[in-house]
């Protein structure tokens, strides 16, 4: 009994430090894209949702699934399209298009990006294009660059200039924030 309490103390504060962490990330990271024309640092995926694709860190990511059956969550927003067992952990699986406002197209050839950290969350994109290294924020306006469906999305944590195209760069925490509902904690 008082291993299983040191064990559930342990796994507490580590748990509390990965979202300490994953919070000072997001802060640094739209502090960067507010300064505009740097890297960022690390790797991002390449997502595709609703015919828009935009780029998310590798670092928040814990793995990449195939779409699979999914039981529904009744009562759950239309952007919630319900949950499945990854690793016997229950993932809630969110259209990222519809999140933003659009339509999906969500195919079997679909992919889940199962985000780290709790609550289990899943982000289904149409397909994941590839990774950018070190992607350059954009450097102007980015009311006027965003790209038409993302402006104004709360899912935005910056922008991002590959290749001649402007990419928004992702900050899921407010649909976990979401998920994790009015009466649980906050990430930080």
């Amino acid at each position: 009994m008082p291993d299983d309490f040191l064990a559930d103390s342990a796994r507490a504060a580590l748990s509390a430090e990965v979202r300490r962490l994953s919070g000072a990330l997001r802060d640094a990271q739209r502090a960067l894209a507010a300064l505009g024309g740097t890297s960022l640092p690390g790797l991002h995926l390449v997502l595709e949702a609703g015919g828009r694709r935009a780029l998310l860190p590798v670092a928040q990511v814990a793995e990449v699934v195939r779409m699979v059956a999914l039981a529904p969550l009744p009562g759950a927003p239309a952007h919630v399209l319900g949950t499945f067992s990854w690793r016997g952990v229950p993932v809630v699986a969110v259209d990222l298009a519809a999140a933003a406002g659009a339509r999906a197209d969500l195919d079997l050839d679909a992919r889940v990006v199962v985000l780290a950290g709790a609550p289990a969350l899943g982000l289904a994109v149409e397909r994941v294009a590839g990774t950018v290294d070190g992607p350059r924020l954009f450097e102007g306006d980015p009311a006027e660059a965003a790209p038409e469906g993302w402006r104004g999305s709360p899912l935005v944590a910056g922008l991002c200039a590959d290749g001649g195209e402007v990419l928004p760069l992702l900050d899921p925490s407010p649909l976990r924030a979401a998920l994790a509902g009015p009466g649980a904690p906050a990430e930080p």
